[in-house]
């Protein structure tokens, strides 16, 4: 199998869960992981557990032999501590939870009119800050390219994109978070970025979460953060050229991994397998089937 090259933009480990593209590094399918996090002790924590990550890998290899095969060259590994975007330069805020630091102001007046969205979003620090086009920075990072682009920058996705268009012409699938309304003053919404990607040759595949806040002053006591009807941001994940599949046999493999082993889009991935051997796809089915 053709590995991965994974590119991941806004790359802060949170605890509750695991990057998206781990279950492909954890079973050796990743040819690099390169991270851009411009919190810099973030970064710094991201650097230090490339250890553990190449651990996990190994012991994938040693449980499953394909993994083993898969594995036999680890993934290369970069973390770096830039803000990408536009080139532009702009102020980064640094919020109370590291998590919704941004290039954007934090909308605090709509956001404290939902339940614990103003702690979490207050600026505590600002800093100058050039951000850097990933389309100037393809030649010198590991991979030189990439198959599986992610995105989670607070409202900073169009930026981001709009200085990635020679990285996406070759990404196969993007995993962007999108919000549908304005939690950073002035940003662009879900719409505006779904109409850019849709311009360059992305179909809208599936939300892979979707999540909100109640509105003050109601709330379920045993879980104040659970949503109650408002829908505020997702992840929304968009795969290139899905209904004619226009590109190499290993870019057709590559597409199947990802969307298999992250997503299990057993349908859309047995609809790339027809596309890139008939015989093949139909093994597939009779294994989701559990035929043979």
């Amino acid at each position: 199998m053709p590995k991965v090259r994974v590119i991941d933009v806004g790359a802060m480990f949170l605890d509750e869960a695991e990057e998206v593209w781990q279950p492909l590094q954890r079973r050796g399918h990743c040819a690099s992981v390169v991270g851009f996090e411009p919190c810099a002790e973030e970064c710094e924590r991201l650097n230090a557990s490339v250890n553990g990550l190449r651990k996990d890998e190994e012991g994938s290899a040693s449980a499953e032999p394909s993994a083993a095969v898969a594995a036999a060259e680890s993934t290369a590994f970069r973390f770096l501590p830039w803000a990408l975007g536009d080139g532009q330069t702009g102020q980064f805020r640094k919020c109370s939870a590291a998590m919704t630091s941004s290039m954007l102001e934090p909308n605090l007046p709509l956001l404290r009119r939902f339940v614990q969205l103003e702690e979490v979003t207050t600026v505590v620090e600002r800093s100058e800050m050039e951000t850097r086009r990933l389309d100037d920075l393809l030649g010198d990072i590991p991979g030189k390219g990439v198959d599986y682009l992610k995105i989670d920058v607070q409202g900073f996705e169009l930026a981001v994109l709009k200085g990635a268009q020679k990285a996406l012409e070759e990404t196969l699938v993007l995993h962007t978070e999108v919000e549908f309304v304005e939690m950073y003053e002035r940003q662009p919404l879900f719409a505006e970025v779904d109409q850019f990607l849709r311009q360059n040759g992305f179909v809208f595949h599936r939300f892979s979460s979707l999540h909100g806040r109640p509105l003050k002053p109601l709330h379920f006591a045993a879980n104040p953060l659970q949503p109650i009807s408002q829908q505020l941001w997702a992840d929304a994940v968009y795969v290139k050229d899905l209904w004619e599949l226009q590109m190499s046999q290993e870019k057709l493999l590559k597409l199947a991994l990802i969307l298999h082993e992250v997503y299990h889009s057993y349908d859309v991935v047995l609809h790339v397998l027809q596309k890139y051997d008939p015989a093949l796809g139909k093994q597939y089915l009779d294994r989701v089937l559990g035929t043979k």
